[in-house]
């Protein structure tokens, strides 16, 4: 009997005409085989149609084969995974579900391939998404996807956020999907990707600074040195003006630059220009010095990273004494400090008391060389110095530099009871080194008369210093 009058017959409730036959023979194909078994495929294939489902026709074999062999079925989870196992003998149903486009392609069938081809995207969609497993596709199935260019952007983001492999090498990708790669960490953390898509048409500066910020890709971008090959300069130049990171992100990378810059950046906020100085990764040079201007702070802290070299060469900056107290206050030993000392004016002590405060007690800490100083100049140093005690200190250091009437003025700005050593009877000291060193010299220049250890109340010991009545 023929199809179109066995459809009339066997369905008196649908009105078929020939427009309608091949949707109608699709979707009740199950049940026309059911009346008409014997149905011959050639029939089926002429009219073109597409089997919805091949399981539900599977009682029928040679019909289902027939019409695999022809591509004439949808793509769907269910009719991929009947042609894997009824036609084309794969057993794998693990490996189906969790990396299907490189199981079907290890298949070798060209009739599959084919069907695939003719309609990528509805296999993407329909088959390969529907798949919530389907995760660990190879890297060369992946490849072959991201190379074509009749797949929707979407089903392609989803497709590629699933998988768990990363993409090694970004150029062997398209450049307007490199974005999409870092965006969802597909890609494999390697300075060279980096350096590829900063380089590429489809460079996106956002998304390569969200990569960089990342906690462990960056961990693992660390663990390879950054190139210093002069082709790698345009990764090294973003990395130093990357002020989009945070500052512990930016530092991370700074510190693994293989060497410094000669500039600082414009436009970098201050924290990473700190970052910079602290990392030594610009030189110092008059240039690099002044791109710091009107940020005396950074200043401070770019001349104190590099303080030997400006020792070495002064000069070469030209700095006056207000910035050179500001060398005093910071993070240097005493030694660097002395030297920073020997640079500067000292007769401005005389006028500047929050200078002399500065100088004094590093002077005292050290043995600077004290014999070369004005007597105006100590004078000052021991007046504005403190605690009392490195006043003292500072006094046995320099009196050979003050007259007799120098040391009586300097005892008197003294507080008691050092201000009482002068004409009148006694004076009563504290006995420790600083105070027999300073009664030693005193008596030696008949500034007193004389000075003993005396026994007080509860056998404490004091020191007696015996004046001049006049």
């Amino acid at each position: 009997m023929p199809l179109v009058r066995l459809c009339r017959a066997r369905n008196p409730l649908t009105r078929v005409f020939h427009n309608d036959l091949p949707a109608f023979v699709s979707e009740r194909l199950p049940e026309i085989l059911a009346h008409v078994p014997e149905l011959p495929p050639q029939r089926l294939k002429l009219l073109k149609i597409e089997v919805e489902s091949l399981p539900a026709i599977g009682e029928h074999p040679s019909i289902a084969r027939a019409m695999v062999e022809a591509g004439l079925f949808e793509l769907t989870v269910e009719n991929v995974e009947y042609v894997y196992r009824q036609v084309l003998g794969g057993s794998d149903l693990h490996a189906l579900a969790t990396r299907n486009y490189t199981t079907l392609r290890s298949m070798g069938s060209d009739m599959l391939d084919g069907r695939i081809e003719r309609e990528f995207e509805a296999y993407l969609d329909e088959v390969v998404l529907k798949l919530d497993g389907n995760t660990d596709e190879d890297v060369s199935s992946i490849l072959a996807i991201l190379r074509r260019d009749d797949v929707d952007s979407g089903s392609l983001r989803r497709f590629v956020e699933r998988q768990s492999v990363l993409v090694p090498e970004l150029s062997q990708v398209p450049e307007n999907l490199h974005a999409m790669l870092f965006d969802l960490r597909r890609i494999s953390p390697t300075w060279e990707n980096c350096l590829a898509f900063l380089s590429g048409s489809g460079f996106d500066e956002a998304q390569l600074i969200s990569y960089l910020e990342d906690g462990s890709e960056r961990a693992a971008l660390l663990e390879k040195p950054i190139p210093a090959d002069p082709d790698s300069r345009p990764l090294r130049t973003f990395l130093l003006n990357a002020a989009g990171l945070s500052d512990a992100a930016y530092s991370d990378y700074v510190a693994a630059l293989p060497k410094p810059f000669e500039r600082f950046p414009e436009n970098l906020e201050d924290s990473k220009r700190e970052i910079l100085i602290n990392r030594r990764k610009v030189t110092f040079t008059k240039e690099s010095f002044d791109d710091l201007a009107d940020e005396v702070d950074l200043q401070v802290l770019f001349v104190t990273a590099n303080i030997e070299s400006y020792i070495n060469a002064p000069d070469m900056l030209g700095l006056d004494d207000d910035f050179l107290d500001n060398l005093l206050e910071a993070d240097l030993t005493d030694e660097k400090k002395t030297s920073v000392i020997s640079l500067m004016n000292l007769d401005s002590v005389i006028e500047l008391p929050e200078r002399a405060a500065l100088i004094g007690p590093i002077i005292d800490r050290t043995n600077f060389d004290v014999s070369g100083l004005k007597a105006d100049v100590a004078k000052s140093l021991i007046a504005h110095s403190a605690p009392l005690w490195t006043r003292i200190s500072l006094l046995n250091k320099a009196h050979a530099v003050l007259t007799d009437d120098d040391v009586r003025q300097v005892l008197a700005g003294l507080p008691a009871p050092y201000s009482e050593i002068k004409t009148g009877y006694y004076a009563r000291l504290d006995n420790n080194s600083e105070n027999r060193t300073l009664l030693g010299w005193l008596d030696s220049r008949n500034i007193i008369s004389s000075w003993s250890v005396e026994t007080g109340l509860f056998f404490t010991e004091y020191l007696r210093v015996n004046l001049y009545r006049r």
